[in-house]
């Protein structure tokens, strides 16, 4: 698990794309994305990150 700092002009630099994917499409930090997908936003809720790991998991078998 990787944490990105978006208010940070080198991490939208990297990330352009899905920060701007977040500010269009109203998503609220903290933004949970996996393999470039935002799946979860707006609190840190690890069961939900758990599932949405395991499903992501589970597609890719």
């Amino acid at each position: 698990m990787l944490y990105r700092d978006a208010s940070r002009p080198d991490v939208v630099a990297a990330h352009d794309e899905i920060v701007r994917f977040i500010k269009e499409n109203g998503l609220v930090y903290p933004v949970t994305v996996i393999d470039g997908e935002p799946v979860y936003d707006g609190a840190v809720s690890y069961p939900a990150i758990l599932r949405a790991v395991q499903l992501k998991l589970a597609s890719l078998s």
